[in-house]
Formats: structure tokens, C-alpha cells, sequence
């Protein structure tokens, strides 16, 4: 065909394996830009420059396809077959993977997850909606606190990338919540085990991208409104989207507001320090929060690639138990009558991001750059006296920090043939520490870290794609001394000040490397293997801390002379895959060099209200477990789901397990899709039951508590309803439905033995606009 006037065309059918025309969906993810083939599956998608890309091709009940395509000198033909399945994880394809391929051709594991399943298990925080999936658990503090765990390890060995930057919001603790809107999110890919080569050094147990859902059709204007009641604290959660593109000039704007009560256990009394305290009518005192979220896009989308500029805010207002402070009385745990109100102790806090993305074709290659600036405020409040203080200029700002972080990415992907492409990149990141309040935490730093990595993959075979990489990193940790003051008796300041932390001046640098196998032995079976070897360089909290962590109920004690970890780890994952089955197993293993972590030292702090020391130590460990996920559909709409996981971790030196290790849990599900005219007013309707059965947890640390082990039950029923030519979508769901009184073994509140929440039935409805 004759070159379209402005540039070359791909075009062609999409069919079934009978050869059946299929309106199938087709994207360009260079560019952001697809279409959707016509009822006799034929698409055509033009204006494209000599070039290489990679299309995804999607159809709901169908094996998802990755193609990559050369572009030379003419349009081209192209027929995609697609193969029916039941499985929903089949249809999804991953995008955020280096070489923007297929699932199956990947070394490592990922589990992907797209808008619909985070609104149908919305829960208030983005980390808990993805606790369905096998590997994954959360730390979480109350309600509106909570941060991933993957494979056992969370903190500084995890990163989240939110559109391509890595989101640095003082994530070293375990009371920090992940400063992400569970509303703005409408895609995620987990890669579980170590991928510090391509993201960075905190990569080591795994990476969560968040990636943005696709720029909208050219000439519409559209958007939704969500709004959701849990019933448990009374959480009202409301968010308006809209989005649009006039001539490919791209725009989509954001607003959520959340607020939550003080929420309710199902108990009426516990223990603190040897002291039996009530809890008022079953709801925990000052356990209420705030949130005002917004984010705004605009960029464009031209032949040569896309640009586009994102600026988002988080702000949350959240109480902290009474508790966390201080010890609690009788009197200061009754309420007040208003449960919505956000008393001392309590956070603060903001996180400000504005990134830019773009991509740019670079002859027949692409160039991908990402820049960012981040801002996060972390203001602790509560009452001086309780910290053993008299009044301060300060007032009741305990501890803020505020850190800047500048980070900026390239990455040049480079298709050599059908058989080789490679990636080339380069990060950098700066971040800036300054801190304020009458406590200490963390002192003042500047951390500059630099990265560059290679990372090639060769096609040896149509069945077999192998991988490697090296990195080398550089960082530099300038920490400043910090001299507090000393108070008397009376609380009054002496004059005298005592070293919390000396000047820290450390400079390191790491070379790290990785390969890997994806093994298609026919269409049902593939095996994946991954070996690495990756670093993690020890944080400033890590190096410098020596204060109270009051969200943690806890002195915790840093030590200045700690080394990078190494790693050494292996994956292994096994798939099983017919139209209406699914088996995967994921077996890994991991020995740390020099493993760093914060653990309990039996000793009581000497700083007022502080509880338990708890101190930064470094010793070989090993880890081992797996995952496991099954999906059957034994009769068309009835769906079985089955995730498993386990952790198995050493200290090699101590011969005790780790800290805060996951129990581990099995989580069992059926669903049923109700057939078609199975309601004259509902469509697309379904329902499901899950239980999901937890260990106790009895492989701890030294002066670590066991904990026992529960069992959940959850349900729900969800539908569409059509509504003056949209579709509204309700869904109900409830969680913990028999009121189980249980400890989660990550819960900071489980320090305080202080239950998980009770029953919580959550409504949410979905309401579409289409402006043209």
C-alpha cells in the first residue's frame, strides 16, 4: 500500500484461533495511541514514522498479545490471533517492564492489576487494595496508614514508582503511610524479587509500578464520579475525574476527599504495660483522619512520541491512638461525643509531585525521560509535657521533617534486530533533609546517588528469551551532628545539650548484575528462572537516627558505621495455563551479606515516653518461600481462586528469625458472574466469597511477641446499571463479616495489643460522564 501523507501505516485482522473476526483493542505504547478493530476485526492505524514499536493487543475473554513491529519503508500487514480464555489475569498485558513485552516472556514474576480490581477491593488505602495477591501484605497503623510488604521485607527494599519516579516520602518508617490516592491509581505491576538493576538499589525484594491508564481518544471529553461508605469508622470517600484530548493536546484533572472516624474492634478492654484500659464503646480513641487529594495532567501526543507533565498533592490529617505517647488512662480514652475529631497525638502530612514524562523516537529507537521534584511534609503533633518537656516555641509541633527530593531518568531503548534490544539508562536522585519540632528524630542530610546500567535480551529461540544486566551505583550520605537539649525535673531547659548523632561523611559504590531465562515450552507450560546479585546502601535513618519514634512506640537507635548489603538471589516461577485453568508456583531464595534491620533490644529507653529501645543491627540472613495461585473455571461464570504465600527467614548469626516477618496465609475465593438477562435492570452482575486463613506466627525475634493465628470471611455483590446511556456501577462488599476479634502481626498497634478492625461493609458506586 502507498504511504499515507503523513508517514506509514500498520494495518490488518484480528480473529480468534477458529478465525473469527474479533473487535479487539490495539496500542502503540510508545505513543499512547491505538484503535479498536471493526466487527470484521479489520483496524489500520496511520501517521507512523519508519521506527520500532510495541503493540499490545487486548480482548476481554482472550490471551492478551505483545508484538514488537519494524517499520521501514512501507505500510504493514500484520494478523494477530488471539486465544480464548476464562482467566482473567490472562487478558491484561504488562507495560511497565523494560522491553515493554508480554508476560510470559519476562524472567521475573509480576502480578498486574488494573482499575477494576483496586475499586472492587478499595479499601482507603492504596497498599491494603493489593493484599489479594499472593506475596503481598501491608504494615499497617489504624486505618488510614499503610505501606506494602512484599515477600517479608518492606521499608527501604521496596520502591514504588508513581509514573516512572521513584516516590521518596520517608518510607524507613513503619508508621509512614505510602503518600499515594487510591483513587488515581488505574494500573499496577508488581515484580516480586530483586530488581535493583534496571529501578535502583532499594528494588532489592521487589518494585510497584504505577502506571497511568492510557491518553484518551482524540476529540472526547469524559470522567467519573466515585463515591463509597464504609461502615466500619464511617469512612465517606469522594472522587471526581476528568479527562479529554482536542487534537492529541491531552489533559486530565483529579479531586478526592476522605474522612474517617475513630474505628471499631471487637473488644472491650485491653492491656498496656501490665494495665488493663477500657475501650469505649468499642471504638478506639483518636484513630480518625482527613484527606484532601488532586492531581492534574496535560501533555500531547505527536508522531515523534508523547510529553506529558503530572502535579499531584496528598494531604492527610490522621489521630494516632492515645497510647502512642505517653501512657494511657482511663479518663484521656473516653470520647469527647464527636468521633471525627482529630485530637493529640496525631500526623500531618503532604507530599507534593510534579513529574514529567516523555518519550521520544531517536531514529528508529525510543528515548524515554523522566524528571521529577518531590516535597514531603511529615508533621508530628502531640503535647510537650508528655515527652517530658515544659512549653516550647515550638508549641505542639513535636517532629516535622521535609524533604526535597530532584530525580531525573533516561533510558534508551535500543532494538538491534528480532533477536536483540537492549536498554542503556541513567538515574540520579538528590534529596535535601531538614527537620523541626521539639523532638529528634532525624537530623538534617543531603544524599546524592547516580546509577547506570545496561541490560540486554536475546530471543534465542521463538520459545526461549534470555537476559542479563550490569549496574553500577554511587551515593554519598552528608549528615549533619545534631545537639538536643537538656531539661530538668521541672521542665525547664538547662542550657546544657548531650550529642544525639555525629557528622556522618560516607561515599559508596556497588556493582551489581543479573540474568535470567523465560522458557515458553508450549502453550500450557512456561518456566522462569532469575538469578541477582544486588546491593542496598544503608539509608541516613539507618546511619544517624537516635530518638523516639513515637508512631512506633519506640526509641530506635542508628549505627554510623553500617555497610551496604549484598544480596544474592534466586526465582524461580512455574506456570500452568489452559483456557479454563491456571497454576503458578514461585519458589525463591535469598542469602544478605551484611542484612540490615531494626530490632528489639529488651532495654527500656532512658528519653521520656519513649517505651522499648529498638536499634539498627547488620548480620548474614537467609530467606526463602514462594507464592502460589490457582484459577478454575469449572463451568462458564464460576470462578475458584486459590493465593498462597510463606516466608522463611534466618539470622545466620544469631540463629533467631527476622523482625516483622509475615505469617503465613491462604486465601480462598469462588465468584460467580450472573448470566445475561439474569435481571431486566442490572447488567454484568456478579458475586463472591472469600476466607482467607492466617498462621500464627510463632518464628520471632528475640523479645518479639508470637502471634496467634485467624481466619476472615468477606463477601460481595456488584452490578451495572444503565442510566441515561451510561453505565453505573454499584458494588458492596463486606469485610470481616464474623467480627473476628484477631492480631494482625504487622499492625504497629499490635504492640499496644490492640485488635484489627471489626466488621466493615464498604458501598461504592461509580458514576461515568461523557461531555462528547
Amino acid at each position: 500500500m502507498a504511504q499515507d501523507r503523513a508517514g506509514y501505516a500498520i494495518y490488518g485482522t484480528v480473529v480468534d484461533q477458529s478465525g473469527e473476526p474479533l473487535p479487539a483493542s490495539i496500542l502503540i505504547h510508545e505513543l499512547g495511541k491505538g484503535t479498536a478493530a471493526s466487527l470484521d476485526g479489520s483496524f489500520r492505524i496511520s501517521g507512523l514514522n519508519p521506527g520500532n514499536y510495541h503493540l499490545h493487543i487486548t480482548h476481554v475473554g482472550y490471551k492478551s498479545l505483545t508484538r514488537t513491529i519494524s517499520l521501514e519503508s512501507s505500510d504493514q500487514e500484520l494478523q494477530f490471533v488471539m486465544a480464548e480464555t476464562a482467566i482473567t489475569l490472562q487478558s491484561l498485558t504488562i507495560e511497565a517492564n523494560p522491553f515493554k513485552n508480554g508476560a510470559v516472556e519476562q524472567s521475573q514474576s509480576i502480578e498486574v492489576v488494573d482499575r477494576d480490581f483496586i475499586e472492587k477491593n478499595n479499601s482507603g488505602t492504596f497498599s491494603n487494595a493489593l493484599e489479594k495477591l499472593p506475596g503481598i501484605s501491608t504494615i499497617n497503623t489504624g486505618v488510614g496508614i499503610s505501606k506494602p510488604v512484599i515477600r517479608g521485607m518492606s521499608f527501604n527494599r521496596i520502591m514504588v514508582n508513581d509514573r516512572g519516579i521513584k516516590q521518596e516520602g520517608q518510607q524507613w518508617g513503619a508508621d509512614h503511610g505510602l503518600e499515594i490516592d487510591p483513587f488515581d491509581v488505574d494500573r499496577v505491576e508488581i515484580v516480586k524479587g530483586p530488581a535493583s538493576l534496571i529501578y535502583g538499589s532499594d528494588g532489592m525484594s521487589g518494585v510497584i509500578n504505577i502506571s497511568p491508564a492510557p491518553l484518551p481518544d482524540e476529540g472526547t471529553i469524559r470522567g467519573h464520579l466515585i463515591n463509597s461508605y464504609r461502615t466500619n469508622n464511617n469512612m465517606r470517600s469522594h472522587s471526581a475525574m476528568v479527562e479529554g484530548n482536542e487534537n492529541d493536546i491531552v489533559f486530565k484533572a483529579r479531586f478526592t476527599a476522605q474522612d474517617f472516624q475513630d474505628y471499631r474492634v471487637p473488644a472491650e478492654r485491653f492491656t498496656y504495660a501490665g494495665f488493663e484500659l477500657p475501650v469505649y464503646e468499642n471504638r478506639l480513641k483518636n484513630t480518625a483522619g482527613r484527606e484532601r487529594h488532586f492531581s492534574l495532567m496535560a501533555g500531547m501526543r505527536k508522531d515523534w512520541g508523547k510529553s506529558t507533565i503530572t502535579v499531584s498533592q496528598f494531604n492527610q490529617k490522621a489521630g494516632i491512638f492515645t497510647g502512642a505517647v505517653g501512657i494511657p488512662n482511663s479518663y484521656n480514652l473516653r470520647h469527647n461525643g464527636d468521633y471525627g475529631n482529630i485530637e493529640f497525638p496525631r500526623q500531618d502530612n503532604m507530599h507534593l509531585k510534579v513529574i514529567s514524562n516523555t518519550s521520544v523516537q531517536w531514529k528508529k529507537h525510543w528515548l524515554e525521560i523522566d524528571l521529577a521534584y518531590q516535597r514531603n511534609n511529615r508533621l508530628e503533633e502531640s503535647l510537650p509535657h508528655i515527652h517530658g518537656i515544659g512549653p516550647t516555641p515550638e508549641g505542639n509541633l513535636a517532629l516535622a521533617l521535609f524533604l526535597d527530593t530532584y530525580t531525573a531518568n533516561a533510558r534508551l531503548n535500543y532494538h538491534i534486530n528480532p533477536k536483540h534490544q537492549s536498554i542503556l539508562g541513567i538515574q540520579a536522585t538528590l534529596m535535601e533533609n531538614n527537620f523541626g519540632g521539639f523532638e529528634f528524630l532525624l537530623p538534617e542530610f543531603n544524599s546524592l546517588s547516580t546509577g547506570l546500567f545496561y541490560f540486554h535480551e536475546y530471543r534465542k529461540t521463538d520459545n526461549l528469551i534470555l537476559n542479563a544486566g550490569l549496574r553500577l551505583d554511587g551515593a554519598r550520605h552528608d549528615i549533619q551532628a545534631h545537639y538536643q537539649p537538656v531539661y530538668d525535673n521541672a521542665l525547664n531547659p538547662t542550657g546544657e545539650t548531650v550529642q544525639r548523632n555525629p557528622d556522618i561523611d560516607r561515599n559508596f559504590f556497588n556493582l551489581s548484575g543479573s540474568t535470567g531465562l523465560s522458557w515458553i515450552i508450549n502453550q500450557v507450560n512456561n518456566v522462569k528462572f532469575n538469578f541477582g546479585s544486588s546491593f542496598r546502601i544503608p539509608t541516613p535513618i539507618e546511619l544517624s537516627t537516635n530518638g523516639v519514634h513515637h508512631g512506633n512506640f519506640r526509641h530506635e537507635l542508628g549505627d554510623a558505621n553500617l555497610n551496604s548489603e549484598r544480596s544474592f538471589q534466586a526465582d524461580l516461577n512455574y506456570t500452568y495455563s489452559r483456557q479454563n485453568f491456571l497454576v503458578g508456583i514461585s519458589p525463591f531464595v535469598s542469602y544478605y551479606d551484611g542484612y540490615i534491620y531494626l530490632a528489639p533490644t529488651g532495654r527500656f529507653s532512658t528519653l521520656p515516653g519513649a517505651g522499648t529501645l529498638w536499634e539498627y543491627r547488620q548480620n548474614n540472613a537467609f530467606f526463602t518461600g514462594g507464592e502460589l495461585k490457582l484459577e478454575w473455571v469449572p463451568v462458564s461464570g464460576l470462578t475458584a481462586t486459590i493465593a498462597a504465600e510463606y516466608v522463611y527467614n534466618y539470622n545466620l548469626d544469631s540463629g533467631l528469625p527476622l523482625p516483622l516477618t509475615p505469617p503465613a496465609s491462604l486465601l480462598s475465593g469462588i465468584e460467580w458472574t450472573l448470566p445475561d438477562g439474569f435481571s431486566r435492570v442490572a447488567d454484568n452482575g456478579y458475586l463472591y466469597l472469600e476466607y482467607r486463613q492466617v498462621a500464627a506466627q510463632q518464628r520471632v525475634d528475640r523479645n518479639e511477641r508470637v502471634t496467634s493465628g485467624y481466619g476472615l470471611l468477606a463477601a460481595g455483590i456488584g452490578w451495572e446499571l444503565p442510566v441515561r446511556q451510561q453505565t453505573w456501577k454499584l458494588q458492596i462488599s463486606g469485610e470481616n463479616l464474623l467480627d473476628t476479634f484477631y492480631f494482625n502481626h504487622l499492625s504497629r498497634y499490635r504492640l499496644l495489643n490492640l485488635p484489627e478492625q471489626g466488621r466493615n461493609v464498604n458501598i461504592n458506586l461509580k458514576i461515568p460522564f461523557r461531555i462528547k
